[in-house]
């Protein structure tokens, strides 16, 4: 596979990066743009839930499933979302709607997400999940063009909306080693 996949082909692959920026235009379905691959659970999280990491544990929770014991911080968050032993599936993505809302004033705990999001992307790559099995994980922050400006830094790899386009590719600071987790 010659250049950069596009997202499609990159969300059924379990490899790097596992999250990523998906430009639409406003008013565009990220469901009706992302096309589910057979076998595949697709979920969605409403970010507009996710302005507070209380918010954002209960948004995961309800669009995930989460078991009753699911103990609302970044510790029980990624320790499920390298389970979900209860959503059998060949693979996993997560559509993260208005994604402009989610911890906006917060980037300590938007980089503890993303850090998150990219230790359980890499468990289910390398097979250290519940049941020990591989599979592809990914998450796709979904935002307009209006909206882009809201965050000065996304720090995910930017995919355009319409298969033509090339895939931007940002440089992105290296997050700083694993921040402590509350």
């Amino acid at each position: 596979m010659a250049g950069n996949p596009t997202l499609q082909t990159h969300l059924c692959n379990a490899t790097p990066p596992w999250s990523a920026l998906l430009v639409v235009p406003r008013g565009t379905s990220a469901s009706a743009l992302v096309k589910t691959p057979p076998g595949f659970a697709v979920r969605t999280i409403q970010g507009k839930q996710c302005r507070t990491p209380a918010g954002l544990f209960g948004e995961f929770a309800r669009a995930l499933a989460f078991p009753d014991y699911f103990g609302h911080n970044w510790d029980a968050l990624e320790e499920c979302l390298a389970d979900l032993e209860w959503l059998p599936a060949k693979g996993y993505i997560l559509l993260i709607t208005e994604t402009q809302a989610v911890l906006p004033e917060a980037e300590e705990e938007y980089e503890t997400l993303l850090d998150v999001l990219d230790d359980a992307g890499e468990a289910w790559s390398n097979g250290h999940t519940a049941d020990g099995r591989c599979a592809p994980f990914h998450v796709v922050f979904v935002i307009t063009e209006q909206d882009k400006s809201k965050r000065k830094h996304w720090e995910l790899k930017e995919f355009a909306s319409t298969e033509s386009k090339t895939p931007k590719t940002k440089p992105s600071p290296k997050r700083s080693a694993k921040r402590a987790r509350k």
